[in-house]
């Protein structure tokens, strides 16, 4: 009966499932409902098992036990989708709708019909078929086809052959395919790459509107806060539910995880306790006592505490102190045979700087930092600063020589002894034999973590990074943006990874054909800027002139009067900001104070937020009137 109410009532029933990889089990006993219309993300550190998790739901991967339950109609989209080379894009996208063009050729038919007869009959099976070709949205179709190309990102491709597509244009063209043909569930394994900001922003914004069940693999944290409304958490061969989007997740790990630490060290305590008595007494006139403590030992389990990648803390030392100015680009430009990708760049970065640069994707924002670094002609000059020393790191693992082992590439570059390589190395996560294990075989995120190694062997005061998050776990990139909150020196990155830079960065440099624009401030208030941009563009500005007929005078006091109302607002707002500082300190000491009560902490939690957001934009203002 409890079976066929899930059934029932959800899209996806996943009950006591089970799967085995290479003859070894990599999950046990996961049981977890998605009802329709839920958005619900899946996480979990890599190898877990979630792409296998999604595929066995879908039948692609056999159950070693348990069962699936799958209603409705879904798509799927993997991490690296197949797409027919067949035709360009907007035949393609077009295929995908084959029920409606058939649909609209029927149509065709009908009306050539209807011209030569009157049969009545013709005329309902007319009128029958136009609504439900309206219904079924045909003659908004070629419109939704320009709109998800558009926000994806592939409106100059729409006439392009397939076959001549980027890798990344694929899985563009793949998603696109499929939130088109709008599914009752749609199952995502990361669907965010290969998407620049917009179009980034432009998919979360479909999702939270889509009326049918999602379910999403996903590192892109930002992504998963404003899409999800559960997230389930998939490691060591159990799965649990959290609700709520992924800061409340996190939050509730890290009571759960606290409350756990405490639970295992007083257990520990009791079990040593216990040993010490049986010890003392057992041969003694207390045996009895002593054989009473040893039956009630062995009944008494420890408690493990998973030990994860959040319990490494690397840091990124530099070398050296710079001197105040650390980069300055004067006019640089970078093209090639026959495309110029940027001029005009100008920017002078100092000691301390963390500038994220932002530009759509092949812009050349990796171009830049490859001239910066002297791997890449360009025109202009580019100068470092006194005592400057720069450490890089690739997305593509440039940096990683891949012959040896793991222990070889740090030998390569390091005169430090064995035993201190692998004590550096298990800083970053690799632990006994692991560390002889071949670079040609690593995962990504193994490639990503060695390379990190290395970044911190270089100690450079300026670190270029190109996408340092990718292929990284959510875990080890708690890791990696603590080790860069420590960091003394100055960051430029590249990074599509909004959460990331929201929690690192200080300055947004956005990257254009013509040149680059700074905006003070992480990520949000960077977007937040530019949506005051985009709305006074479009709603237009005041003249600011001195209007038709105004005396000079009249001008002159109209003048003061403005400048006492800027100065008395400014005062206003500076002690709201003094006051808002205050509370959120409050609730930061109230929040540490609180860990076993879970309610109570997602209550603090939310008003912290709620009170960082109106901080955030109280500044804003004051910082508009102080500036004018």
């Amino acid at each position: 009966m409890l079976q066929r109410s899930y059934y029932d009532m959800s899209i996806l029933y996943c009950r006591s499932c089970g799967v085995d990889v290479s003859g070894e089990a990599l999950f046990r006993q996961v049981t977890f409902a998605v009802e329709k219309g839920e958005k619900v993300g899946l996480v979990g550190p890599n190898g877990a098992g979630k792409t296998t998790l999604l595929r066995a739901c879908l039948g692609e991967h056999p159950l070693e036990s348990g069962e699936v339950f799958l209603t409705g109609t879904w798509g799927y989209l993997p991490q690296n989708p197949l797409v027919e080379d067949q035709g360009t894009v907007w035949e393609s996208m077009l295929a995908e709708r084959a029920d409606l063009i058939e649909m609209k050729e029927q149509l065709h038919v009908l009306e050539e019909r209807m011209a030569h007869t009157a049969d009545e009959k013709v005329f309902a099976q007319y009128s029958a078929l136009t609504e439900r070709f309206e219904t079924m949205g045909g003659y908004a179709l070629e419109a939704q086809v320009r709109k998800i190309l558009s926000g994806l990102g592939l409106t100059k491709e729409t006439e392009h052959p397939i076959q001549h597509l980027s890798g990344g244009q694929k899985t563009r063209l793949a998603l696109s395919k499929l939130l088109l043909r709008s599914p009752e569930f749609l199952i995502l394994d990361e669907p965010t790459n290969h998407l620049d900001m917009d179009a980034l922003e432009w998919l979360e914004g479909f999702l939270k509107g889509y009326d049918g069940a999602i379910l999403v693999v996903s590192h892109d944290r930002y992504f998963l806060d404003h899409v999800v409304q559960k997230v389930l958490h998939l490691e060591k061969g159990g799965l649990k539910s959290y609700p709520g989007n992924y800061s409340e997740y996190e939050l509730q790990r890290a009571v759960e995880e606290t409350t756990l630490v405490r639970e295992a060290e007083r257990v520990s305590k009791k079990i040593a306790r216990l040993e010490e008595y049986i010890r003392r007494y057992k041969a003694g006139i207390k045996s009895k006592q002593a054989r009473g403590r040893e039956s009630q030992l062995q009944k008494i389990k420890p408690v493990e505490v998973n030990k994860t990648p959040k319990s490494l803390h690397i840091s990124l030392a530099t070398g050296r102190r710079s001197g105040d100015r650390t980069l300055m680009l004067e006019d640089v430009s970078v093209e090639f045979p026959g495309r110029r990708l940027f001029h005009g760049v100008d920017v002078e970065l100092r000691r301390g700087d963390r500038v994220a640069l932002l530009g759509e994707n092949g812009i050349g924002k990796t171009s830049l930092l490859k001239a910066i670094k002297g791997s890449l002609p360009y025109q202009g000059e580019i100068r470092l600063g006194a005592n400057v020393k720069l450490g890089y790191y690739s997305q593509e693992h440039e940096e990683l020589h891949g012959k040896g082992s793991i222990m070889d590439e740090i030998r390569g570059d390091t005169d430090l002894l064995d035993p201190e390589i692998r004590s550096l190395l298990a800083r970053f996560g690799f632990v006994g034999e692991e560390v002889f294990k071949p670079v040609s075989v690593l995962s990504g995120g193994e490639k990503s973590r060695l390379a990190l190694a290395k970044l911190f062997l270089s100690q450079g005061n300026l670190l270029l990074l190109d996408e340092p998050t990718n292929h990284l776990d959510t875990r080890m990139r708690d890791v990696l943006e603590e080790a860069l909150q420590d960091y003394d020196g100055t960051l430029l990155v590249v990074s599509h990874d909004r959460y990331f830079l929201d929690r690192v960065v200080n300055k947004i440099a956005r990257l254009t054909p013509e040149g680059l624009k700074i905006y003070e401030g992480d990520y949000s208030m960077y977007k937040a800027q530019v949506q005051e941009e985009e709305a006074a563009s479009t709603g237009g500005s005041a003249s600011s002139g001195t209007a038709v007929g105004t005396r000079p005078h009249e001008q002159s006091k109209e003048t003061e009067r403005e400048a006492r109302r800027r100065q008395r607002k400014a005062q206003q707002l500076e002690a709201q900001i003094a006051e808002l500082e205050e509370e959120i300190q409050s609730l930061e000491e109230q929040m540490a104070a609180v860990t076993s009560n879970y309610e109570k902490a997602l209550e603090l939690h939310k008003l912290f937020e709620e009170k960082k957001v109106l901080l955030d934009s109280t500044m804003m203002e004051w910082l508009e009137i102080t500036e004018e």
